[in-house]
């Protein structure tokens, strides 16, 4: 079987086509790379985009529309991703598909962004910029003939000798279309418009879009101007989904090979991973899926399904514990069906990601292996997994909570009988069980106060804790005071960036005793300690507090230098925001109970997937995307968020709340800042609106608040205040007239 191109064009290939279109030099920008080996740096696929494209026409034409192409890319990045991961292409090659994708897909698109730049910019007619009949440089070169009142060739290069006539012969090759001009010939061009008459800031726009359609339309074998017509129009007549027609197409070519799809059909039912298996099926299998490859070579030589036998081969090494043996077969399988299994390489991900991940324990920075990155650049890039922070590709809480899910996607009902090992007999990292009471016999070394401590758990896990944030986990309060009494440091951070302080803040929260809380808080901190945020769940001291609901706490923070600014937790809120979301939820347990269910059975956004894996909720999958567990038992959903509603009411007081948001105000927290999430550009104070908190809107006021400031969407407070009903919030802004 010969490689071929995946019939989806993969983004760098996408990158590639638009930058020659707009004349982008590609030297040492990584496209090519990109275009031949696909996602494999997350980081430099968004770089190129930014600066190959977007940063490209910035440079020529100006930033209004830059800014529309960057919501564009982005937009049609999206929409592709979508498709990519929905259809499986496994019978088609990149012949057959192009022409479907350029003129259902790629046409539709271009359409839409030369209607939105016509609207925000005005320039020639789109109606003859794309009529078959017309040069798209010759129709922009009469457009701007007629702003200057004459060629404006002549106005720019005046003479008939020497370089005027050379210039002048330049431009009139661009109207014949002989020649089509270099983004500098563009960007020169207007400078001198601007010297010579005044400035046109449509010029160089219309200029690049025309030089753009032309170099298009000389590399496409399809009609590209008469497809981008009929999007241009306005009413462009119902189009069949995309999704549709290429389904149809694989169901076409699928006919081609009966002999492949029934045994394939019948192999991947018996190789389902939670299926009871019977004595023999193990060699059966085997013996099956070499026998369907063998096959393929004669009837299906372009190895178009080829991903297949790879994915059956690693599965059935899996299902017969043969974990190390499985790697290569996922690692083939993955390279075959990048840009083309559609929606099943959401599974070989999962799958490959799940199993790199078990191998690689004990989790261990410097043993991360370069499959396991692979997998994670591509699904990043094909949003799978959120962007995460900078330096940061794989951490060692993501190789826990992918090692944890792969028991749970192949569990020991589906193995084969033959399967001598069995996962749940192994040491699986990230579930600690310590054993409180053993903890309380140990004895703190108190000659080496800040001695760190190996904790051993249950299953075989060691953990290494500085002794005094150990003895803090677990509310053992005769240790800590012994500790501090014997000069222990508080500002002694474990590995995963947690404190004394943050881990006494959260047996407090837990159990309700408060004595070693109180030590620790008599104690001075250097303010990184109080402001160290852990690696996986983005927790700080004072997020922890503003949960324990106790005033008295916040403020010790506060005077210890908390910083009431600082964002925290998995969805990056401030102090203040959160703090209001904490006094919506007890004021409004009925919303809060409703917007919880729904999260819990509708599926989850990329912020709130990214939440779910560092929590290390099992049953939400790799990606940390799956509701399949709790739709299919919504009762169990619902009384999961009643008892989260019902213990919040009951910890919280709205006068501590109060009184803590008082506390975060007076040190300086602005009740303006912006989030990203879960609206962009909304602010605390639009939060309270939201949520009908008069008292606490008007101390936000009071400290600076500004009502009438609108989020992303345009909605100020007023608005907000309206959409949701907010009456007491509304009467507030009416008697105040803010």
């Amino acid at each position: 079987m010969t490689r071929q191109q995946p019939p989806y064009p993969r983004f760098g290939e996408c990158i590639s086509a638009l930058a020659g279109a707009i004349d982008a030099n590609k030297t040492g920008s990584d496209v090519g790379r990109l275009a031949r080996e696909g996602d494999f740096d997350w980081e430099r696929l968004d770089r190129v985009i930014a600066e190959l494209l977007v940063d490209r026409i910035a440079a020529v034409v100006g930033d209004p529309t830059r800014q529309i192409f960057e919501r564009w890319v982005a937009a049609v990045r999206s929409a592709y991703t979508t498709l990519v991961l929905d259809v499986s292409l496994d019978a088609l090659g990149c012949n057959n598909v192009l022409p479907v994708l350029v003129e259902h897909f790629f046409a539709p698109a271009g359409g839409q962004l030369l209607r939105q730049i016509s609207a925000d910019i005005p320039g020639p007619d789109l109606q003859l910029l794309l009529a078959d009949n017309q040069q798209p440089l010759q129709v922009t070169l009469e457009w701007l003939d007629s702003a200057v009142g004459g060629p404006v060739e002549k106005l720019l290069y005046p003479g008939s000798t020497g370089s005027a006539r050379v210039e002048q012969e330049k431009v009139r090759k661009w109207r014949t279309g002989t020649d089509i001009p270099s983004a500098q010939s563009i960007k020169l061009f207007h400078q001198r418009l601007t010297e010579r008459w005044k400035p046109i800031p449509a010029c160089p726009v219309w200029l690049m879009i025309a030089s753009a359609l032309s170099r298009l339309e000389k590399q496409s074998a399809a009609p590209l101007r008469s497809l981008l017509h009929l999007h241009v129009q306005g009413s462009t007549p119902p189009r069949r989904p995309i999704d549709k027609l290429l389904s149809e197409l694989v169901v076409r070519a699928g006919h081609a090979w009966p002999e492949l799809a029934e045994p394939g059909r019948q192999l991947w039912h018996d190789l389902r991973r939670t299926s009871a298996k019977q004595p023999g099926d193990q060699e059966r299998t085997w013996q099956q899926i070499e026998a369907l490859e063998r096959l393929a070579t004669t009837s299906d030589p372009e190895g178009r399904t080829a991903y297949h036998y790879s994915w059956m081969k690693g599965r059935w090494h899996v299902l017969s514990g043969q974990y190390q043996e499985a790697l290569p077969h996922y690692k083939k399988a993955f390279e075959q069906a990048c840009y083309r299994a559609g929606h099943q390489v959401k599974d070989i991900i999962s799958e490959a990601s799940c199993l790199s991940a078990f191998l690689c324990f004990p989790a261990d920075l410097s043993k991360r292996p370069p499959f396991l990155k692979q997998l994670k650049n591509v699904g990043i890039a094909l949003g799978l997994y959120r962007k995460p922070g900078a330096g940061s590709l794989l951490e060692d809480w993501e190789l826990d909570q992918l090692a944890l899910q792969l028991p749970i996607i192949f569990p020991a009902c589906g193995r084969f009988a033959e399967c001598q090992r069995d996962l749940v007999d192994a040491p699986v990292q990230g579930w600690l069980f310590i054993d409180r009471d053993a903890i309380a016999k140990l004895k703190p070394d108190l000659k080496t106060p800040s001695r760190v401590r190996a904790v051993h758990s249950a299953d075989g896990q060691v953990r290494r804790w500085p002794q005094l944030r150990l003895f803090a986990s677990f509310g053992l309060v005769e240790q800590v005071k012994a500790l501090l009494d014997a000069g222990a440091s508080v500002d002694e951070l474990d590995s995963s960036n947690a404190s004394a302080l943050l881990c006494a803040l959260q047996h407090a929260e837990q159990s309700g005793r408060r004595e070693v809380l109180d030590l620790l808080l008599d104690k001075p901190h250097q303010r990184a300690t109080i402001n160290a945020a852990t690696q996986r769940k983005q927790l700080t001291p004072l997020m922890c507090a503003i949960d324990l609901g106790l005033p008295d706490v916040v403020e010790t923070l506060v005077i210890q230098g908390a910083d009431v600014e600082q964002r925290a937790l998995t969805d990056s809120q401030s102090p203040l925001y959160y703090l209001v979301s904490q006094l919506s939820g007890r004021v409004n347990p009925t919303r809060m109970l409703v917007t919880l269910t729904a999260r819990m059975i509708q599926e989850p956004d990329l912020v709130l997937q990214d939440t779910l894996r560092r929590f290390g909720v099992g049953v939400a999958g790799a990606f940390g995307s799956s509701t399949a567990a709790l739709r299919s038992h919504q009762e169990l959903a619902v009384a999961v968020a009643k008892a989260l509603v019902d213990q919040h009411v009951s910890r919280q007081s709205v006068p501590k709340l109060m009184r803590i948001a008082a506390t975060l105000l007076e040190a300086g927290a602005n009740p303006n800042a912006s989030h990203k999430y879960p609206v962009p550009g909304r602010t605390p104070l639009m939060l309270a609106a939201e949520s009908d908190l008069p008292e606490l809107f008007d101390l936000m006021i009071q400290r600076g608040g500004e009502p009438l400031r609108p989020d992303a969407h345009g909605q100020d407070s007023w608005q907000i205040a309206r959409i949701f009903q907010s009456r007491r919030v509304l009467n507030y802004l009416s008697r105040s007239s803010c």
